[in-house]
């Protein structure tokens, strides 16, 4: 695969009110893609984001126990909330002083998918798919997270050990934390965009 792959790719992003009329005014859907055309001008994804971005402060409003709003959400985010939820609120963990620092959030992220197709690893395709998650995505006091499992390829099928490393690995190197046994979590004062906010608020 070129390395210069990112100059050739379109990218796509979406964000709307979540599906569920429930939750519509706390939480909001987005999607992702970045996408590559063929000679005969035919769509080719290479990569997929998918995820939600919760208001928790607005949900504090509403739920004396935010734990019953991530139970409704999905069994994933349901799970994560026995990590990073306490006293009825979620908290960012910050690592950055090499010490384990834990503030009130605003909202969390919650990245349900990030698939680059098999062909196209290793193009630094994923990492690009994040910065530009982080442009579209409110990210202000927020946590993000996701769960921390290996892509499936079609061919093998199996979660096998080394597609685990590989995983952890990548989400290692752009800062996320393991947070319990199956999540990762991010502070996004660390996300590229929120970092290049704050060095121009400095100046």
């Amino acid at each position: 695969m070129k390395p210069n792959i990112l100059s050739e790719l379109e990218f796509e992003f979406s964000i709307k009110p979540s599906d569920n009329e429930d939750f519509s005014d706390l939480l909001l859907d987005f999607k992702g893609k970045a996408i590559l055309w063929d000679e005969d001008g035919e769509e080719i994804i290479v990569a997929r984001l998918n995820g939600h971005r919760l208001d928790i402060f607005r949900a504090r409003e509403s739920f004396d126990d935010i734990h019953d709003l991530f139970d409704s959400i999905s069994p994933e985010i349901s799970d994560l909330g026995a990590h990073i939820i306490s006293n009825n609120n979620c908290y960012v963990e910050s690592f950055s002083k090499g010490e384990l620092e834990k503030t009130p959030c605003g909202s969390l992220v919650y990245i349900d998918e990030l698939m680059v197709e098999p062909e196209y690893r290793n193009c630094n395709i994923g990492t690009e798919m994040l910065k530009r998650m982080s442009q579209v995505v409110d990210m202000n006091k927020t946590l993000v997270a996701l769960k921390a499992y290996p892509i499936l390829d079609d061919d093998t099928k199996e979660r096998t050990s080394e597609l685990k490393k590989q995983l952890k690995h990548f989400y290692s190197k752009l800062g996320f934390h393991h947070s319990g046994e199956h999540y990762m979590v991010k502070n996004a004062r660390e996300c590229h965009t929120q970092r290049m906010r704050t060095k121009a608020e400095d100046k």
